[in-house]
């Protein structure tokens, strides 16, 4: 299977493993399209590569919507969506704030539903297509100071396995990713950036393992992977 000539929409592609996967698809020759928070990042990735993004606050419906339609514009149809796109507040459950679980649960839960709600009815059309969810393993198991992220993690991705269940059988599929902590990213507390380290986990390498789950063959595919760094 070769992704030469797919159609790919990536939200969260201006840094970290959206970022990564985007330099990916394109060196494999697709199309992509894609959104990010930061305007000079969209910009400069707008200048320097094939790639066609715009900026977006995933946290508003109207930004959601303004992102589908200029997906629409640039893309005949879309071939694979990966819900990439997360925000975390690390904080003792007494210092997160209402808006602070707001802000999580609609970039880390909401958007990707949002998003995948307006994109789903051409792959149910077609009877193919490739959905591919970006969570973390503290979603499975939760950690100190981890109220707010932990759960809107676990949340993406018991939203993954009931979609699954509502898609899988008209050829369309569902992956679901959970990294653990991944070096060179902007996934740190806020935003904050994590920096690279080579002898741990990196986004090159999760989103080495999205790509290579994409290439099996259309009769397989991998509902949920754990990526974690050999030696910690």
């Amino acid at each position: 299977m070769s992704l030469e000539g797919k159609k790919v929409v990536i939200t969260g592609g201006t840094s970290g493993i959206g970022r990564c996967m985007l330099s990916q698809f394109l060196m494999s020759k697709a199309e992509v399209v894609f959104c990010g928070q930061e305007k000079d990042l969209v910009n400069e990735i707008n200048k320097t590569t094939l790639a066609k993004g715009i900026t977006v606050d995933l946290t508003l419906q109207n930004d959601i919507d303004t992102f589908c339609q200029f997906v629409d514009e640039q893309l005949e149809s879309v071939d694979i969506l990966i819900n990439n796109a997360g925000y975390v507040i690390v904080a003792p459950l007494e210092e997160l704030s209402r808006q602070d679980f707001e802000k999580m649960y609609a970039i880390n839960v909401i958007a990707p539903a949002m998003i995948t709600k307006y994109f789903l009815p051409q792959f149910r059309s077609r009877k193919e297509g490739d959905i591919i969810n970006i969570g973390a393993t503290g979603g499975g198991y939760g950690f100190p100071q981890g109220a707010a992220y932990a759960s809107s993690k676990a949340a993406l991705a018991n939203f993954s396995q009931t979609l699954i269940k509502e898609v899988r059988k008209e050829g369309i599929r569902v992956f679901h990713v959970d990294p653990s902590w991944t070096t060179g990213t902007n996934n740190n507390n806020k935003g904050g950036k994590i920096p690279l380290d080579e002898e741990q986990l990196t986004a090159e390498d999760v989103a080495s393992a999205v790509i290579n789950q994409l290439l099996l063959p259309r009769r397989s595919f991998i509902p949920n992977m754990s990526i974690w760094a050999t030696n910690p």
